[in-house]
């Protein structure tokens, strides 16, 4: 496993979070830096493919690794054995407790990026004056899968006690957009809907061969019913389990040293099979004020972000059904509290022929995605 360097998270606390980075684009204009949060399974090495574009994007690339995965502070034995407790308790302690989980995790996301600008001297967000009417500069936080959550809890945390003025007022020179790169429902506080089959909830596989078989399927291209996508025809979606011989699910595509390094699946990053279910009530109110709620939006941590509209949404059209639903969701979510205005908080990007490992499979194609944002944001 190969990192870049380590980032201490705060002055009072030993833990650590390791990560990729591209170095800065040899370009000499200032350039943009794109966060990229990993998800499930997988480690922050599935984003090795998009750190040789960062001169041509004039992007730089940093992917932390997690707790829980290599390089980063594993999680306690307390800390885990939380997120093995039953996820239906009602009790009101039980519940704050879990929020503060919560909390914590977006903090630390918060702490890495602050942490990353001091340590790295990013290009903060500079106002339109060139030519091209482009704003220049700042760091673009981007949720891949399971990731969406932490980078979501970051965003509704900006406001948290554990964040210090100073911070917050540093954080508001640099953040410029959040991106949610393929999010399942569970992701944003939702169930998995009846019919919608994943071995990550299936009672009948044994628990320790879900998360295994999970990385096979989920890697997959499936091709639905024609129009089944455009139609939003859920229970189309939802027959469609196995995936399509051609192209070859991703994880096939993986040299057995590539496989070693991306896909952990250990006692550590366990709790990534029971995050979203154990903290979904609170992963719901994170979604929910982090995307809708007008009044923290005008935030100052958040001031660069605010005035140029949405949270994005970037989904390819191959992807798991795991994931296709929640893309109708959110864009219903748009519409509902926009109050019937479409993109008032969301704005949505499909990608063609595109997998949820677009990002190993097509590189260019989503450095193109992520450049394209940047320049709208």
């Amino acid at each position: 496993m190969s990192f870049s360097g380590q980032v201490r998270l705060s002055s009072s606390s030993n833990v650590v979070l390791s990560y990729l980075d591209s170095g800065p684009p040899t370009s000499e204009s200032p350039y943009e830096t794109i966060i990229l949060v990993h998800g499930n399974s997988f480690s922050n090495s599935i984003f090795k493919r998009l750190l040789p574009l960062s001169t041509q994007y004039n992007i730089r690339v940093i992917a932390p690794s997690r707790r829980g995965f290599p390089g980063s502070t594993p999680f306690s034995e307390e800390e885990r054995t939380f997120f093995a407790k039953d996820e239906g308790s009602d009790d009101p302690a039980v519940n704050a407790h879990k929020e503060a989980i919560l909390e914590l995790r977006g903090v630390e996301i918060l702490q890495f990026i602050d942490g990353i600008i001091q340590q790295l001297g990013l290009h903060p967000v500079q106002d339109e004056n060139g030519g091209d009417g482009k704003r220049k500069g700042g760091v673009a936080l981007i949720g891949w899968s399971l990731g969406t959550t932490f980078t979501t809890a970051a965003m509704a945390n900006v406001d948290s006690p554990l964040v210090s003025e100073e911070m917050r007022d540093r954080l508001g020179k640099y953040l410029r957009t959040h991106v949610m790169l393929e999010p399942s429902l569970t992701s944003i506080g939702l169930p998995v809907p009846p019919g919608l089959w994943s071995p990550l909830f299936d009672p009948t596989i044994p628990l320790v061969s879900r998360g295994p078989l999970f990385t096979h399927l989920i890697t997959g291209y499936f091709s639905y019913p024609k129009d089944a996508f455009a139609h939003r025809n859920s229970d189309a979606i939802k027959t469609v389990i196995a995936p399509d011989i051609s192209p070859m699910p991703t994880i096939y595509t993986f040299t057995k040293a590539e496989y070693d390094e991306i896909v952990i699946v250990t006692p550590e990053s366990s709790v990534d099979i029971t995050y979203s279910r154990v903290l979904r009530r609170q992963l719901r109110k994170a979604y929910l004020k982090a995307c809708f709620d007008e009044q923290f939006r005008t935030s100052p941590a958040l001031r660069n972000m605010k005035s140029h509209g949405a949270v994005w949404e970037v989904v390819g059209d191959k992807t798991s059904s795991l994931i296709l639903p929640t893309f109708w969701e959110m864009e219903d979510d748009d519409e509902k509290y926009g109050k019937g205005e479409k993109g008032k908080f969301f704005r949505f990007v499909v990608v063609d022929g595109a997998n949820h490992f677009m990002h190993w499979d097509e590189p260019e194609k989503t450095m193109k995605v992520f450049r394209d944002i940047l320049d709208a944001s």
